[in-house]
């Protein structure tokens, strides 16, 4: 037996070994959803087995790199993404003053400039487009239709890469004529980008995975790197000054143990991968929570200094800026910026943070470590109750330690990919959002009737937070929230302004495929009988099941409410509940595009 096979097998009878008594134990409170969590059983740490079958061939220096950002910078000019404003904001920055603001689409994620400085290209989320800006002219030039989800991009001037988060690919797409020329398949949820010459590095969001292609001529894949097994949140990818290796501040959920546990298993960490050796190297990893003794939350962009010396890295969850030495990965300071800070740029003794839930640019001389001024860049214009419920969603002080907020699990409505044991009904999958709100009774179980209490339990018994609510809370007694809390209505409104999602897996005007009609064919066919409990509109029958006992589940728990299934094409965990085993699903997830050029 091959080598890796046998570490398999091992994996998996020591995984079978420790979750099988569990579920035996379990069984004793199953008949009680409203019961308190039971102990858990302290089990010896299991690291996951980490194997490259062939090692990669090294990178050579890669020098004046570029990374996709919500914030970039050419010269004296800075350019913003601001996603809720759908627009993006010219800065000069030494007048420190607003040029423009040029509405581009909706849900502006990343601005890259070309590099004669003339254009600023935009990936529209919300429009499964790409924007091209004249900024001479400070005026929209062009949209170009490109893939779903766009997230990241980078540009050599002549062609604009993009990652495509939800259909699983890097596209290239010619800025004069908008075609797309290349569309490259990845693994799952490709984000952000860094170009150095001919070579193009991709994170994947829920994995802490690095793909790395060659985009000299036709691109390819030479290869994914493990750099964090049990990554996640990895929204920036930034090359270092010796052009030897990449850091990526991301969010590690303890994916090595048997299970996840919320106040446990969250590390905010910076990783790095080694450009030379292909690898992500542990030993370099800086892990900001041990740096300080304040909790920081999502490391979510980082700048470093001309020296290498110093990393700058906003945290998105604790509306701060940690300084961290490079040599010591000492946690030097933390700077308080503006709300929910997304990206940040260097310039000399200068550093811009852009605050995306505030609409403001922070300006930090970074010798004296502190905000010199702040810039009004653009005005939100969310209904101020849902904006304060977006803020208390993205927020971790006041929420729990500081650890975790609720976007570190839901990060734009969506679910990590995970299982977490602390649930009193049981361990639970992450749902994703979307439509959710509309669909009561709320989790797996269907054991909280109200959106209020379901946010308020969540707070307080899974994210060890204080809650919104004064007094006592108990969500056994059957009573409602709602108008009890002004945050947690702000809360609750924002969480059911998650809309339905339109499936990657549609036609580009939004109607069915021909595979996909065979696929709906199959769905409501009397053979699947997938309809049965997932019947259109709703894609749920709005009852409960008992799943215990079924082949495909170790959950002893009797009764399941269907869940929706119309947001799974963009879910990475796709239909299954809770399980020990942590990587089963009912559903298998849609089977990705061939790679192809198109046309």
């Amino acid at each position: 037996m091959h080598f890796l096979s046998r570490l398999f097998v091992v994996c998996s009878l020591l995984v079978l070994s420790v979750a099988i008594p569990w579920a035996a134990a379990e069984s004793q409170d199953a008949a009680s959803p409203s019961s308190s969590t039971p102990p858990i059983t302290p089990v010896p740490l299991l690291l996951t087995p980490v194997a490259t079958p062939d090692a990669l061939p090294a990178l050579p220096t890669l020098q004046d790199s570029q990374s996709s950002r919500a914030l970039a910078r050419h010269g004296e000019r800075l350019v913003s993404a601001n996603m809720d404003s759908d627009s993006v904001t010219v800065i000069d920055t030494t007048q420190r003053r607003v040029l423009a603001e040029i509405a581009v689409g909706d849900d502006p994620r990343s601005v890259a400039i070309t590099p004669d400085g003339r254009y600023v290209v935009v990936t529209l989320r919300g429009d499964n487009a790409l924007a091209v800006v004249d900024l001479d002219a400070a005026a929209l030039t062009a949209v170009y239709p490109v893939c779903p989800m766009p997230y990241g991009v980078v540009t050599d001037g002549r062609r604009a890469y993009v990652s495509c988060f939800a259909s699983d690919q890097i596209a290239v797409v010619h800025l004069t004529t908008g075609e797309t020329l290349y569309q490259v398949e990845t693994p799952n949820a490709p984000a952000a980008l860094a170009l150095s010459g001919e070579w193009l590095l991709a994170t994947h969001f829920y994995t802490g995975q690095v793909t790395v292609l060659n985009v000299r001529r036709t691109p390819f894949t030479l290869g994914t790197v493990e750099v964090e097994v049990d990554g996640e949140l990895a929204g920036s990818i930034v090359i270092d000054p010796t052009g030897s290796k990449a850091v990526i501040p991301q969010t590690r959920t303890g994916l090595a143990l048997v299970s996840l546990q919320y106040m446990q298993d969250w590390f905010p960490v910076i990783s790095v991968m080694d450009l030379v050796g292909m690898r992500g190297v542990r030993e370099a990893r800086l892990t900001l929570s041990e740096g300080d003794e304040r909790a920081v939350s999502m490391p979510f962009d980082v700048a470093i200094s001309a020296d290498g010396r110093t990393l700058y890295t906003v945290l998105s969850g604790s509306d701060s800026v940690a300084v961290i030495d490079a040599d010591t990965g000492r946690l030097e300071t933390l700077i308080p910026v503006g709300v929910n800070p997304r990206a940040i740029v260097l310039d000399g003794d200068r550093a811009y943070v852009l605050n995306a839930l505030d609409g403001t640019l922070s300006i930090i001389d970074t010798a004296a470590r502190t905000v010199q001024e702040v810039l009004q860049i653009t005005e939100l214009p969310l209904d101020p109750q849902l904006l304060r419920g977006k803020v208390l969603f993205h927020r971790a002080d006041g929420m729990s330690d500081g650890s975790i907020s609720c976007a570190t699990c839901h990060f734009d409505g969506g679910m990590d990919a995970r299982t977490w044991i602390n649930f009193r009904s049981g361990p639970r999958n992450t749902p994703i959002l979307n439509g959710a709100a509309a669909l009561p009774p709320y989790h797996w179980s269907g054991e909280m009737p109200e959106l209020h209490s379901t946010m308020e339990d969540t707070i307080r018994s899974v994210m060890s937070g204080a809650g919104l609510v004064d007094g006592v809370f108990d969500p056994s007694q059957g009573q409602t929230y709602a108008g009890r809390s002004a945050d947690l209505d702000a809360l609750a409104a924002y969480v059911a302004s998650f809309g339905a999602l339109q499936s990657p897996y549609r036609a580009a005007d939004g109607s069915l495929t021909d595979a996909a009609e065979r696929g709906k064919a199959l769905f409501m066919s009397d053979a699947l009988a997938c309809s049965r409990c997932h019947a259109p509109p709703r894609y749920t029958d709005l009852q409960q099941h008992n799943l215990a006992g079924a082949v495909f589940s170790m959950e002893v728990y009797g009764a399941f409410d269907t869940p929706c299934c119309a947001a799974y094409g963009r879910a990475r965990r796709t239909c299954m509940t809770a399980s020990r085993g942590r990587w089963t699903n009912c559903c298998p997830a849609p089977t990705p595009r061939t790679a192809s050029r198109p046309g």
